[in-house]
């Protein structure tokens, strides 16, 4: 099994392979990533990369495993990954049929639009496609609360990706799982809408998803363009 992406999500989903024990071939995450430290501890193969489609790619026959997880990625894969005979999957912080994109614009746009519900998608990555879109293996929805904001909804949404991974990576591995195709309503959410999406958004959506709380850090350019809205 081959991991790609970052952070804790990252680290945890290694964690939970390796106590399945599943085998791990390689996990790429970019240089000086705060989840080196603790991969290290789980005695795995680390790729520091800076990209991973120029730094995976000519490993890749070399590895063993032909299942991929990008979980906490924030590249594009290409098709030079995708057309190789290892199998990718990714793990998208939002409901494909209407957020796909960045994660934090899209957990921001729900909040503007209102949305009571929101949640969490473990789909395949296949080559040529929009991003986000390949056939859905399994979702996890939960509730909006009426006094959720952004910090809330994504530390929910962070706890359901663990969740949907843990449920799932054995189907996914032993290729048991079944993915189904799904209606796309909307394009994906990139940091280009924001302001569009601000400009839309009434007094309510707009203050809830403005409260990043302890995010706000690891978000400085939706910081900057929301404190820039107000």
């Amino acid at each position: 099994m081959i991991f790609v992406g970052g952070g804790d999500l990252l680290t945890q989903a290694v964690s939970c392979a390796h106590k399945l024990g599943l085998n791990v071939d390689v996990v790429c995450c970019p240089v000086g990533d705060p989840s080196i430290p603790r991969l290290k501890k789980l005695d795995v193969a680390i790729l520091e990369a800076e990209n991973p489609n120029v730094d995976l790619l000519p490993i890749l026959d070399d590895l063993k495993g032909n299942v991929a997880f990008s979980i906490n990625n924030k590249y594009i894969l290409g098709n030079g990954l995708l057309c190789s005979s290892v199998n990718f999957f990714n793990i998208h912080n939002g409901l494909t049929q209407r957020y796909r994109g960045a994660a934090e614009v899209c957990i921001f746009a729900a909040l503007c639009k209102g949305e009571q519900r929101y949640g969490v998608t473990l789909h395949r990555i296949l080559p040529s496609q929009k991003v986000d879109s390949g056939p859905v293996i399994a979702q996890l929805e939960f509730d909006i609360a009426t006094d959720d904001v952004f910090s809330t909804v994504l530390t929910k949404s962070l706890d359901a990706c663990q969740k949907i991974f843990e449920l799932n990576v054995e189907s996914v591995v032993t290729g048991t799982y079944r993915a189904n195709d799904v209606e796309l309503f909307d394009s994906e959410y990139s940091y280009k809408k924001l302001a569009q999406i601000c400009v839309e958004a009434d007094a309510l959506g707009f203050a809830k998803a403005s409260k990043l709380g302890p995010y706000a850090a690891l978000f400085p350019k939706l910081k900057a363009l929301v404190e820039s809205s107000r």
